[in-house]
């Protein structure tokens, strides 16, 4: 694992705080952001070095589709173009980029990441790294084995490379019967046991949520600024 790869899943457990609990949001600033001054944010491709899959060979345990750094990185991207006020580049203008200095593309380190965000003018840059992505084992009413997603993600200021803000989530899916306190998690999975990838999702729109309001404020506080200024 590369430095700033041990930097970013560092930063990650200690957001968590090390916790075996299923679930896990957790979220800081690392640097002062005016609100409302990042609009054009870039998302390049999530390492995974030395992620956790756990046995892929099990009986029962569905193959992967894809490799886990493209399901996450496609999730968060996605649940970022879903929450407003901010524009999220196009996955191949940013891998025009990559190309025109790299000749590939590929998961950069911080100071790669920066160069990319330089090169496309945008305010801020996305990368992130999957620490674990175990697949679900069994079918979704019944499984011997639930998914567990964990990742981290890095929003930094292209100019200088300077770490914005950083997010982190991780989940292992529990029934009610081993944690009745998990009920809004066994909810949002929908009352079943689910793929690793739709962990990632759920993961996903809850990371975007959280960097949204950081960028722009709470929901409500929006509003309210918006009726004072009329």
């Amino acid at each position: 694992m590369g430095r700033a790869a041990m930097v970013l899943a560092a930063a990650c457990w200690e957001l968590a705080g090390c916790s075996p609990l299923p679930v896990t949001v957790a979220a800081r600033p690392l640097t002062p952001i005016a609100k409302g001054t990042i609009r054009r944010i870039a998302v390049v491709p999530f390492t995974t070095a030395d992620v956790a899959l756990g046995p892929t060979d099990a009986l029962g345990a569905a193959p992967l589709s894809e490799p886990p750094g493209d399901t996450v990185t496609r999730a968060v991207e996605t649940a970022l173009r879903e929450q407003g006020d901010w524009v999220i580049l196009d996955d191949l203008t940013v891998g025009e980029a990559f190309r025109r200095l790299y000749g590939e593309v590929r998961a950069p380190t911080a100071s790669e990441a920066a160069a990319v965000g330089t090169l496309l003018r945008a305010d801020a840059v996305l990368r992130g790294q999957v620490l674990v992505f175990e697949e679900r084992i069994g079918a979704e009413l019944a499984a011997n084995r639930p998914a567990h997603v964990v990742f981290a993600v890095e929003l930094l200021r292209p100019t200088d490379g300077v770490p914005l803000w950083q997010g982190e989530y991780s989940e292992r899916q529990q029934s009610l019967s081993e944690n009745l306190w998990n009920l809004p998690g066994f909810v949002r999975a929908g009352g079943t046991w689910v793929r690793a990838g739709e962990l990632a999702q759920i993961g996903a729109a809850r990371i975007a949520a959280r960097l949204h309001d950081a960028l722009y404020g709470p929901p409500a506080r929006r509003r309210g600024a918006s009726k004072t200024t009329r």
